[in-house]
């Protein structure tokens, strides 16, 4: 027995034809499609024959010198249900291996969560290469960091970091 669920939300309407689909998987599967309906104009009528995987990739990578923040950073990104999106973790240890990766130069979503103390090369200092890059568009930008002052949190916010976290 087939099942329909018709939706119309914000003004679009959705409709699914699958054998078990849930109204939460329906949901969750309308949504994802308006937000692709209205990238591609408004007033649209979507159909869809099945609920898929319909989810984009995004890049997250941590630039951390401490290894300890590293691995906790990482095993908590791994545990996080993100709707819409397969998270893609990549952790370095310095600014420099991170702006050599092929990761630095994609044309692709990024949020990348910045340490703003390193040795090798400040976290202000990848901050500023990020957002100078042909590519700076893509990425997101959390600076983690132990600095505290207003100067240094208005300084990155400055160079366009999207939010800082002490």
């Amino acid at each position: 027995m087939k099942k329909w669920i018709v939706l119309k939300l914000r003004h679009k309407l959705r409709s699914f034809e699958h054998e078990n689909v849930t109204p939460k998987e329906a949901l969750e599967e309308a949504d994802t499609s308006l937000y692709e309906a209205k990238r591609s104009g408004r007033g649209r009528v979507e159909s869809m024959q099945k609920v898929g995987n319909n989810k984009k990739s995004l890049n997250v990578s941590v630039i951390d010198d401490d290894i300890i923040i590293r691995t906790i950073l990482t095993k908590a990104l791994h545990l996080l249900q993100i709707p819409h999106f397969d998270l893609n973790i990549a952790v370095y240890e310095d600014g420099p291996s991170f702006l050599k990766s092929n990761r630095a130069k994609e044309d692709v979503a990024h949020f990348l969560i910045l340490d703003g103390v390193m040795p090798i090369m400040d976290g202000i200092e990848v901050l500023q290469k990020v957002k100078q890059s042909s590519n700076a568009e893509f990425f997101t930008v959390l600076m983690l960091t132990g600095r505290k002052s207003t100067d240094d949190i208005a300084n990155a916010l400055k160079l366009g970091a999207d939010d800082y976290v002490t």
